[in-house]
């Protein structure tokens, strides 16, 4: 894994579409189904479909929840809520041992919630793990301009989790979950 993703992360979320909100987990379980159970999707509201299909359904004042979950890395899936903002579920997601790492940021006021890191359904400050102390250092690989506290976040959880958000990710297969 390389320290620095070969694409600025935040500039990567405008390109495509999410500037206004972007809400995020990224959860280890790798099966997305799982992950769709977890959050107590029913299974007839659930259908695969690929990033822009689900972009469609982006609306961050709606009231039906709606997220897009995507296999992120070995290990790892990848939830983007999409509609219907809500309480946290990485209690839930984390239960029998897994890991939660939740980002919520609204761009129009550049306003970023403190990041969740959930374990086996505890909440945690990332910023307190000595585990992930590491992952915290270098955090611009250019030194003439400063990097945005969410572009940090984004590259610490990328790095965490083995993979940053790419193009890959923007062109990928994903469930679409509904709860209307």
């Amino acid at each position: 894994m390389t320290l620095f993703p070969t694409e600025n992360q935040q500039r990567l979320l405008v390109a495509h579409g999410l500037d206004r909100w972007f809400g995020a987990q990224w959860v280890s379980i790798e099966d997305g189904h799982e992950v769709a159970r977890r959050l107590h999707f029913p299974a007839e509201t659930i259908e695969t479909c690929d990033f822009q299909t689900a972009m469609r359904s982006y609306d961050p004042l709606g009231s039906a929840q709606r997220v897009w979950i995507t296999s992120h890395a070995p290990g790892w899936s990848h939830v983007l809520l999409l509609s219907g903002g809500q309480a946290s579920s990485a209690e839930e997601l984390s239960r029998h041992g897994q890991r939660v790492f939740e980002l919520s940021y609204v761009g129009e006021i550049e306003e970023l919630d403190e990041p969740i890191y959930t374990h086996d359904g505890e909440y945690r400050s990332i910023f307190d793990e000595a585990e992930y102390e590491a992952y915290r250092t270098n955090l611009s690989n250019d030194n003439t301009m400063p990097v945005s506290d969410l572009e940090q976040l984004l590259i610490i959880i990328g790095r965490i989790t083995g993979r940053f958000l790419d193009q890959d990710w923007v062109s990928s297969q994903g469930l679409l979950c509904v709860i209307p």
